[in-house]
């Protein structure tokens, strides 16, 4: 009887340090992954390639994630929330928003949220629009993806819509967001004409404000 209890102990105790240690293995998984997609695209970098830069087994990734495009929407997800959160709008920042009392600030702190999170984000996101032109597969993981911003940015609309009325109705104003906030066009300013980070920053601000408000 003593045994069978001695055993039960040191199940309950090894359970945690099993999950921990299977966390780090993930995120080793996912910050070699984020590495190799960023200095060799999706097509080069590998699942072999993954898991000798993580230290780990290939058979180990493919356990944890499945394939390579999960992989890769991992290395999304673990940009847009750094600290684990579930969702990127419960990150402060975020809520920051949401507490806001007038919604031209919560507008200007929601535009500087989503450009720290672009910043983070927009490498590896390209990476996830070039795969999908070229790969069926990916094409519906980057539909996935969208589908997700997409829903996020209702929710930030909703949070607008609270402190009062909107130029359009809801789904409408989320769907202007979700295009004048995507990565895309994030990109062709920042990249393709040069713009600063504050410029971006300013001219999202100003459109979503003149786009969402009715005295805007």
């Amino acid at each position: 009887m003593a045994v069978k209890k001695r055993r039960a102990r040191a199940r309950a105790y090894s359970s945690p340090v099993r999950q921990e240690q299977a966390e780090r293995t993930r995120e080793r998984i996912v910050e070699a992954a984020a590495d190799l997609f960023v200095a060799e695209g999706y097509a080069r970098a590998t699942i072999r390639a993954i898991a000798e830069r993580a230290g780990v087994a290939a058979d180990t990734v493919y356990a944890v994630f499945g394939n390579k495009a999960r992989v890769l929407t991992a290395v999304i997800d673990s940009r847009l929330a750094p600290a684990g959160e579930a969702n990127v709008t419960d990150r402060p920042e975020s809520l920051a928003v949401r507490d806001a009392p007038d919604q031209r600030e919560q507008i200007r702190l929601f535009a500087r949220e989503i450009a720290s999170i672009l910043g983070r984000v927009r490498p590896v996101y390209e990476i996830l629009r070039t795969a999908s032109s070229a790969e069926p597969a990916m094409a519906k993981v980057h539909a996935e993806m969208d589908g997700y911003r997409l829903q996020n940015m209702r929710r930030f609309v909703s949070w607008i819509a609270a402190n009062g009325p909107l130029r359009v109705d809801d789904e409408r104003a989320s769907e202007i967001v979700w295009l004048l906030a995507s990565p895309d066009v994030a990109g062709m300013l920042l990249n393709g004409l040069g713009w600063s980070t504050d410029q971006y920053i300013d001219w999202l601000e100003d459109m979503l404000i003149r786009s969402l408000l009715s005295d805007g």
